[in-house]
């Protein structure tokens, strides 16, 4: 089958989680993507040729466009809206007349580009597919707002031909938003397998290195209560060290000048800012365990990398964590509660070698490794593809 990716998202600008399902789709699939961006200036089309030779690749086409600098802020929204739709139809003609015609339009992020494959698909009748990431859906992160955009959502989400979510507990968010679909599933996250492996041999830690990874938005990583948390284990013991990495700007800035009000500072407490995957496996493997504090979160894909390098975690019961995860991995605490945080670093210290990460090596591989994602995907399209033909 061929199938067309449309995403907002993608790499390297955004959308890890995207490229990892993109690599898991090519692995039984053509496999072309379409990413709209915004960029300093209109252009179109960069195409390149993502994969390695022991994977297979897939087409990466990215247009942009240069966002408006209209100052009435509905104004340029409505601008940019239509921008995007520009580009993603002068995008799509581009693929199909370098690729032929597509049998399922995949696309990635509510609203905006499933806009545009419903439009497409209005024109071609190409059936399209929705995948969904983003905790926009639920209270904490409330983002489900105005009056024409559930409506056009709602009305979207219920034409496609099927619509996935990287958990059950994004599903049953947006269920309870009005989203409906006859065809409502849950396909995981991908994790790559090949990259993110465990550690040859255990390598000497002078001190134990606790990890954090993540984007750093406050309000969903809670890095202040971590930082409250870590401040009070420094006064306790110093056998450890945390290395901090990810964090877009300002965000990344802000996190920083937190510690160091705090008092926390280089070497005890490191900030890398983002890196390539390669490293970070790496750092995985050089970790004593993965620490995440979250709020909430729709899945978590650094969790089951790490857990894929061998690697235990400390982490939050928060939304879609809880359905993938065994004591076998790690621990999981109460969201928000630093006191139990604490109690648990120490634990953590002193007993991270006594976690299973044969298990947790094994259970990444069946769960979210590209071959198991890929199928799985596979498998929903030739249902879309047999459903269309029997009507």
């Amino acid at each position: 089958m061929k199938i067309l990716f449309l995403t907002r998202w993608y790499l390297p600008f955004s959308g890890i989680f995207i490229g990892r399902h993109a690599q898991a789709v090519a692995r039984y699939n053509e496999l072309v993507v379409l990413a709209v961006l915004p960029g300093e200036k209109n252009s179109g089309p960069e195409t390149v040729t993502e994969g390695n030779v022991q994977e297979p690749g897939f087409t990466v086409i990215r247009y942009f466009y240069k966002p408006s600098s209209c100052p009435i802020a509905m104004a340029a929204r409505l601008f940019n809206l239509l921008k995007f739709f520009s580009r993603s139809y002068a995008g799509y003609r581009y693929a199909a007349k370098q690729f032929g015609s597509f049998d399922i339009i995949h696309v990635h992020i509510l609203t905006r580009a499933a806009i545009s494959g419903f439009i497409i698909s209005l024109f071609t009748r190409t059936p399209y597919i929705i995948s969904e990431h983003w905790t926009r859906y639920i209270p904490e992160n409330w983002g489900f707002t105005g009056l024409l955009r559930r409506m056009l959502t709602r009305m979207i989400v219920r034409h496609a031909a099927a619509v996935t979510t990287v958990s059950g507990f994004l599903k049953s968010a947006m269920e309870d938003c009005g989203l409906r679909n006859e065809k409502f599933v849950v396909i995981p996250n991908a994790v790559d397998t090949t990259l993110f492996i465990p550690a040859v041999n255990s390598a000497f830690m002078p001190k134990k290195r606790i990890l954090h990874v993540s984007n750093f938005h406050e309000r969903a990583k809670n890095l202040h209560g971590m930082l409250r948390a870590i401040k009070i284990l420094r006064s306790q013991r110093q056998d450890f060290e945390v290395l901090f990495v990810g964090g877009d700007e300002p965000a990344l800035s802000h996190v920083r000048k937190y510690a160091s009000d705090l008092g926390l500072a280089s070497p005890d407490v490191v900030f890398t800012g983002p890196i390539p995957a390669e490293k970070l496996a790496g750092v995985y493997r050089e970790s004593a365990f993965l620490l995440m504090f979250s709020n909430f979160e729709s899945f978590s894909i650094v969790i089951p990398e790490a857990m894929a390098c061998g690697l235990p975690v400390l982490a939050t019961a928060a939304g879609g964590i809880p359905e993938y995860f065994s004591s076998k991995a790690g621990r999981l605490i109460p969201p928000g509660d630093e006191a139990t945080l604490l109690e648990n670093m120490n634990f953590m210290l002193d007993n991270y070698r006594l976690f299973d990460p044969e298990y947790s090596e094994r259970f990444v591989e069946n769960t979210f490794g590209l071959n198991t994602v890929g199928r799985q995907f596979d498998e929903l399209y030739k249902s879309v593809l047999n459903r269309q033909v029997i009507s």
